[in-house]
C-alpha cells in the first residue's frame, strides 16, 4: 500500500473522537431519549443504503479512494449541519439521521476494501487500540475542557474542530482498486448459505454490533447523569478509557494465546450480561466499568474470526452482505429501544445485554465444533 493505512485511520478517529461520542448526548440534551434512538435507527438504515450504493458504483468506479473521499466528505457536511442547526437539530432528525448514515457507509466502505487485503488483522487491531491510548488521552481532555467552560454552547465548537480535522485525514488516504464483478444483491445474501464457518461468526457479530450500536450512546448519557457535571463527566471518562486500554494491553493481549478465543469471549460476555444487575441496584458506574473492560474482549475477537472466514474471490459480495447483517443487527436494536423508550436509559441498556450472550454462545459453538474437526 501507498500510504499509511494505519495512521489515516487513526487520524479519522481522533478527528471524530472529538464529537462523535457526543453525538447520542447532544440530541438527548435538546430533545429527549426517543430522539436519540431514533436518531441510531436512521443512520443505521442509511448506513446500508450507502454500502449498496457503493456495492452497485464499484463495477464502474474502481478505485476505493473515491468512497473514502466522498465519506469524508458527508461527515464534513454533517458536522457544519448540526452546527448550523445547533438546538434546532431533533427538528431535523431525519435529515441528520441519513447523512451521518450515508457518511459512514461510504467511508467505511472504502475502509473495509482496504482492510480486507491488511494481513495479521488482530496486529493491526491492537496497534490501532496502541494509538488510541493517545486518542483516549486527548479527546476527553478536549471535549471536556471545551464543555466545561463553555457548557452546551461547546458543542458548535467541537463540530467545528472535526470537521476542519477531516479535512486533513484525507491527505493520508489509501487507494486500492476493486477487483470485483457487478455486484449482485442476490449473490451477496446467499453467500452466507455458501459459507457456514463465516455463517455463524457473522450472525454472532451483527447481535454484538447492534448491541454495542445502542450503548454507545445510552452509556455516554448513563454516564452524563450520574456525573453532574461536565468535569466529572471528564474525570470518569478518562478512567472509563484507561480501563479499556488496559484491558487490551494487559488482558486481551495475554490472554489470548493462553485461552481460546471462544472460551475469552463468553466468559467476556457472561460477565458483562451479569453487570447489568449493578445498574437496577442503582451503581450504573459498576456496570460502566465492567463494560469497559470486557467490550474489547468480544466484538473485536469475533471480528478478526469473521474476516477471516471471508472468501476473497468474491470480496465485495461479502463487504456487502457484513453491512446486510450489522446494519440489521442495528437497526432491530434501534427498533426495539425505540418501543422501550418510555423506560430510563439505565433501564433501556439493561433490556439489551442479554443480546450479548447469546452471540457469544453462537460463536462459541461455531468455534468449539471447528476446533473439534481440526483436532479430529
Amino acid at each position: 500500500m501507498k500510504k499509511n493505512f494505519l495512521f489515516s485511520s487513526w487520524l479519522f478517529s481522533l478527528a471524530n473522537s472529538f464529537s462523535a461520542p457526543l453525538l447520542g448526548l447532544y440530541i438527548y440534551i435538546y430533545s429527549n431519549i426517543l430522539y436519540t434512538i431514533n436518531f441510531l435507527l436512521i443512520s443505521s438504515i442509511f448506513i446500508l443504503v450507502g454500502y449498496i450504493i457503493v456495492g452497485h458504483l464499484s463495477s464502474i468506479w474502481k478505485q476505493s479512494i473515491i468512497y473514502y473521499r466522498i465519506g469524508i466528505f458527508l461527515f464534513i457536511l454533517f458536522y457544519l449541519v448540526i452546527f448550523v442547526l445547533n438546538k434546532d437539530t431533533p427538528k431535523y432528525i431525519d435529515i441528520v439521521g441519513s447523512l451521518y448514515g450515508l457518511a459512514q457507509g461510504f467511508y467505511w466502505s472504502g475502509w473495509d476494501i482496504i482492510f480486507y487485503r491488511t494481513p495479521k488483522k488482530l496486529n493491526f487491531f491492537n496497534k490501532s487500540t496502541y494509538l488510541g491510548f493517545i486518542t483516549s488521552l486527548l479527546s476527553p481532555g478536549v471535549y471536556g475542557s471545551i464543555l466545561s467552560i463553555f457548557h452546551n454552547s461547546g458543542y458548535g465548537i467541537l463540530f467545528v474542530l472535526t470537521a476542519v480535522l477531516l479535512l486533513f485525514a484525507q491527505l493520508f488516504v489509501e487507494d486500492v482498486k476493486i477487483d470485483s464483478v457487478k455486484l449482485n444483491i442476490r449473490n451477496s445474501l446467499l453467500v452466507i448459505n455458501d459459507n457456514k464457518t463465516y455463517r455463524s461468526t457473522m450472525i454472532s457479530l451483527a447481535l454484538v454490533s447492534g448491541v454495542n450500536y445502542i450503548l454507545g450512546s445510552l452509556n455516554v448519557i448513563l454516564l452524563y447523569t450520574i456525573s453532574k457535571s461536565y468535569f466529572n463527566f471528564t474525570v470518569l471518562n478518562y478512567i472509563l478509557t484507561s480501563l479499556s486500554v488496559f484491558s487490551v494491553y494487559l488482558l486481551r493481549d495475554r490472554l489470548i494465546d493462553r485461552i481460546r478465543p471462544y472460551k475469552l469471549v463468553l466468559i467476556s460476555s457472561l460477565t458483562l450480561v451479569l453487570s447489568g444487575i449493578f445498574v437496577l441496584l442503582g451503581l450504573p458506574l459498576v456496570y460502566l466499568v465492567i463494560y469497559n473492560v470486557t467490550s474489547p474482549l468480544i466484538y473485536p475477537i469475533i471480528d478478526v474470526i469473521n474476516w477471516n472466514n471471508m472468501d476473497r474471490r468474491f470480496l465485495m459480495d461479502y463487504l456487502v452482505n457484513r453491512q446486510v447483517l450489522l446494519n440489521t443487527g442495528r437497526i432491530l436494536s434501534s427498533v426495539s429501544e425505540v418501543f422501550i423508550a418510555i423506560f430510563s436509559p439505565s433501564q433501556e441498556v439493561v433490556s439489551i445485554l442479554p443480546l450479548v450472550f447469546i452471540a457469544s454462545v453462537i460463536f462459541a459453538r461455531s468455534e468449539s465444533q471447528k476446533q473439534t474437526v481440526l483436532e479430529g
